[in-house]
């Protein structure tokens, strides 16, 4: 164990029992304070957060953006129905698949829920990979409304085709790298996004959050990293994943979904990784092996970004599994 200049440690093993041991060591010390298990994507954080549930009789909160999709199940590795009727899960399915969700809404509604969890005597337990979803908990992010402009949008939108997605990415990744790391090159709606708050408020979205962090949080948090050593060891993880997925029924399951949906093309719920690429499958556009092999690319660069984004901290305790 290695402390570093901010009290947060690192913790190293080979050994996942260990490294849970030692996590539930570190949390009995706290018993007042609230658990944030989160880290990149096929870690084992939603394993890790039901056993701990399980030792301090404890619930868990849902800090994935995915996960909040009713019907995505396969694709988003959704606790099982059985560990839901075991622990107390909370925030999972609780939105359609055509229904926007924000960081801002998520910060509201774990807010007020961990407020009445813990008047209540009743232990909370935050978990997910989501990682502006569990920056803003930890922050105590305040959200001031800065509403959505359709004609200043619709400006930006034409400018980013002018420009081009990949090109304008690059313009954000040199005015606010933090923000860059956990938007996708790719991803023009968070990229339109960013310069609709930018030419509103003249600040970047760091910025924005930075000011809005002043308050600080609200709750006393154990914000825990969770993350595998070397990286390749977690890609060959998140490709047995993706395999495990489509043998599931991941196909069969978006498949349905497009018929409940037939809008699908509109819903954010279809954009997620997996659902995407299972869509384009689905609709001739790539075969059922390129389908995969894609999905899994993209979960791995978005490992690479949660790991970017998570490493930038300084105050989480992180427990790195080193497979050798």
């Amino acid at each position: 164990m290695s402390h570093t200049k901010d009290d947060s440690f690192i913790f190293r093993s080979s050994s996942f029992l260990e490294i849970e041991e030692k996590l539930f060591e570190l949390v009995n010390r706290r018993p007042a304070a609230i658990p944030v298990i989160t880290g990149p994507t096929a870690t084992g954080k939603s394993s890790l957060a039901f056993r701990l549930a399980h030792e301090i009789n404890g619930e868990i909160i849902n800090a994935d953006a995915m996960q909040i999709y009713r019907g995505f199940d396969i694709g988003t590795a959704k606790p099982s129905h059985q560990q839901r009727q075991e622990v107390p899960h909370h925030l999972f399915d609780c939105r359609d698949a055509c229904e926007s969700y924000s960081v801002a809404m998520y910060v509201e509604e774990a807010t007020s829920l961990l407020g009445d969890l813990s008047s209540q005597n009743r232990k909370p337990i935050v978990c997910g990979g989501s990682v502006q979803y569990v920056s803003a908990l930890l922050d105590g992010l305040e959200f001031h409304g800065h509403r959505p402009d359709r004609a200043l949008r619709e400006i930006i939108k034409r400018e980013i085709d002018e420009r081009g997605v990949s090109e304008s990415w690059k313009l954000i990744d040199t005015l606010d790298p933090e923000a860059a790391s956990v938007i996708a090159p790719v991803d023009k709606r968070r990229i339109v996004r960013f310069f609709e708050l930018y030419r509103q408020t003249g600040l970047t979205k760091t910025e924005l959050n930075r000011r809005s962090r002043e308050r600080g949080p609200q709750f006393d948090f154990i914000p825990i990293h969770l993350d595998w050593h070397p990286r390749t060891a977690l890609y060959e993880q998140i490709n047995a994943r993706v395999l495990a997925m489509y043998n599931a029924g991941l196909l069969n399951e978006t498949r349905n979904l497009m018929e409940a949906y037939p809008s699908y093309h509109d819903c954010p719920a279809f954009r997620g990784i997996g659902y995407k690429e299972a869509v384009m499958h689905l609709e001739g556009n790539l075969t059922e092996t390129e389908a995969r092999e894609l999905t899994a690319q993209s979960t791995r660069r978005y490992a690479k970004r949660q790991q970017t984004w998570l490493r930038r901290r300084n105050d989480l305790f992180l427990f790195l599994f080193e497979t050798s």
